[in-house]
């Protein structure tokens, strides 16, 4: 939750910090860019060492960590008087942000049994856009101070409730504490489960791992290590060119271009919690439908959804009058993000969490997030200068010829893991798939 109030924090505050009664001088659009873009360079900083910091210490505590870069972020947001001051806050929260994104999804794919492990990945994405609710609300009616501060003791019952979260059994097996591996399993799976069997399951896993550096040597030298690799990789590529992120940085600031007849801090709001609500769904749905039909539907719609909100941009720049479907923007942006919640929104994390073999889980985990947190940055930084160089219309048309092909991807590349355990999704992804078009739907 702290790494979507920390990537929705833009959003309100920067109709703020350049207004009148901002604390800073005028911002110029340089300026302005890299307060969003500082954020992810950050990210990528805290991504690459958390799989390997996660492995020697364990995911329970490597998570805890991430409280340090989040309060350091908030404190010194709340004492900055200066472009400086933001721009470091902004580096350091991205560090803690990025280094989430790694821990979260591998604890969840190791803690989860087959059956509930999508639904439970999708608890990330589900916290992810609360944190972004959360900005958005508390930004809107909140003064600069006091929108810091509610940032900050947000950590409070996070920092207090992971003591008490179990250990990963497969980290517990791999450090030879098979007892209290036992015990963890006891407390997730029930009393009367299996847990010698899945013990035994797990120390395969930790001899093949020992005979693993776990590095990219090992995640290319493998088929199934390639496709996952290209499989993940592409997933976040998709997810970044839909232009999510730009959207969610400077979601204020579009309406307000758009000259739509709704308040652009409301419009915001209603954007933030339908991706709440459909992130919901997901949760629901995603062990019965699996991931493949998610992902095509999503990239099918979000390509609409941009198409149409270009066209908008480009009536009005046209000079048109636009007063009369004022509401379009918000429903276009509405509905794009209600179906990227259903699909690239979540899903890739998930997809993350279940797809790479525990060997080189870490190493691949942390590359997928570099390559997500790159993109970001790449989209968020030019997305000042695609809108003053090639216009809005033509930006939001650039991202849905992306989220077109990204349907392809989807259909044709992207294998289905619902209802595996981790030991079959290796087992297909070493072998070709009898169909790369099966897209099963499991019957109510």
């Amino acid at each position: 939750m702290q790494a979507g109030i920390t990537l929705g924090w833009t959003s309100p505050i920067l109709p703020y910090l350049t207004s009148a009664e901002s604390f800073l001088p005028e911002l110029s659009v340089n300026q302005i860019s890299w307060i969003t873009s500082l954020l992810v360079l950050g990210a990528i900083v805290g991504a690459v060492p958390a799989g390997k910091i996660a492995d020697r210490i364990g995911r329970k505590w490597a998570i805890l960590l991430t409280a340090v870069p989040f309060t350091t972020c908030w404190l010194t947001l709340l004492t900055a008087e200066n472009i400086v001051s933001i721009y470091v806050a902004r580096f350091i929260g991205g560090i803690g942000t990025g280094a989430a994104c790694v821990l979260v999804p591998v604890y969840v794919g190791e803690i989860a049994q087959a059956s509930i492990r999508g639904a439970l990945g999708a608890f990330f994405p589900l916290l992810f856009s609360s944190g972004i609710m959360f900005s958005y609300v508390a930004g809107a009616y909140c003064s600069y101070v006091a929108f810091n501060i509610a940032c900050c003791a947000m950590l409070v019952p996070f920092v207090l409730s992971v003591p008490f979260m179990p250990e990963s059994p497969l980290w517990l097996v791999q450090k030879g504490r098979k007892i209290q591996a036992a015990k963890v399993l006891t407390i997730l799976r029930g009393s009367h489960y299996d847990v010698p069997g899945e013990i035994a399951v797990l120390q395969d896993d930790v001899d093949r791992m020992a005979n693993a550096s776990g590095g990219l040597k090992d995640l290319a030298g493998t088929k199934a290590g390639r496709r996952a690799a290209v499989t993940c990789i592409g997933l976040m590529f998709f997810q970044q060119l839909s232009g999510v992120d730009a959207i969610l940085f400077y979601t204020v600031s579009i309406f307000q271009a758009a000259n739509s007849t709704i308040d652009p801090f409301l419009a915001t709001i209603v954007i933030g919690f339908t991706e709440v609500v459909m992130t919901i769904f997901v949760a629901i749905v995603i062990d019965r439908f699996g991931r493949k039909p998610l992902l095509v539907i999503s990239g099918t719609i979000m390509t609409l959804c941009l198409s149409v909100l270009g066209y908008c941009f480009k009536l009005k720049d046209e000079g048109s009058d636009v007063s009369s479907f004022g509401w379009l923007p918000l429903t276009s942006l509405a509905l794009f993000n209600v179906v990227f919640s259903i699909g690239y929104g979540s899903l890739p994390f998930t997809v993350i969490s279940e797809i790479f073999p525990p060997e080189t889980k870490g190493v691949a985990s942390s590359l997928s997030i570099v390559v997500h947190w790159c993109l970001v940055f790449a989209v968020t930084k030019l997305f000042p200068t695609m809108e003053d160089r090639m216009g809005q219309a033509a930006t939001f048309w650039t991202f849905s010829c992306f989220t077109a092909v990204s349907v392809f991807f989807a259909y044709f590349v992207v294998p289905e893991t619902k209802g595996k355990t981790l030991q079959e999704i290796q087992s297909k992804l070493k072998r070709r798939q009898k169909s790369k078009t099966e897209c099963q739907v499991e019957p109510v």
